[in-house]
């Protein structure tokens, strides 16, 4: 099975990797570069659409995958807290249908939220904001100085979850 990774952050392809490994014999993951069409840090619903955008972007680019496979962490608004999580699509190019799971999530700070929002969602994670305060040691999994567990592993379980149901 050929399959295609909307991303070449090894963080996602890895979890992709070993999330299809556990589930499907032979398997070939590759990360391709794809564009999202939102900005750095998408806010609700534009993590869904930039999921979508990156699949349709690989799918237009790159020929024989039998899945592609689309990582698109967000913050979301829940009553007073910001959430971290990322929406999953495994999309099938030979039959059109896409399969859609979130990660669970984490609280991140409001704190920070606004301090990105200030900057511009369009060009600052909130990731990177806590990473520059001293909040967190890698901008790109707070996930682990916060929870103690690693992104990789939240997206594994989604990713796996996943293709149990679909494959």
């Amino acid at each position: 099975m050929r399959i295609g990774v909307t991303s070449q952050n090894k963080l996602k392809v890895n979890a992709v990797r070993k999330a299809y490994s556990a589930v499907v014999d032979l398997v070939e993951v590759e990360g391709y570069t794809a564009d999202s069409g939102v900005g750095e840090q998408p806010v609700n619903e534009q993590t869904l659409t930039g999921a979508r955008n990156r699949i349709s972007d690989v799918n237009t680019k790159i020929d024989g995958l039998d899945r592609i496979v689309s990582i698109e962490s967000g913050i979301f608004k829940e009553g007073k807290q910001w959430l971290d999580k990322a929406v999953v699509i495994i999309y099938n190019p030979q039959s059109g249908e896409e399969h859609i799971e979130y990660s669970e999530s984490v609280v991140f700070p409001n704190e920070f939220i606004e301090k990105a929002r200030q900057i511009g969602f369009d060009t600052m994670t909130v990731g990177q904001v806590m990473a520059e305060s001293g909040h967190v040691s890698d901008q790109k999994d707070p996930h682990l100085s916060i929870s103690g567990i690693s992104r990789q592993v939240y997206l594994e379980n989604t990713i796996l979850k996943l293709v149990k149901e679909i494959e």
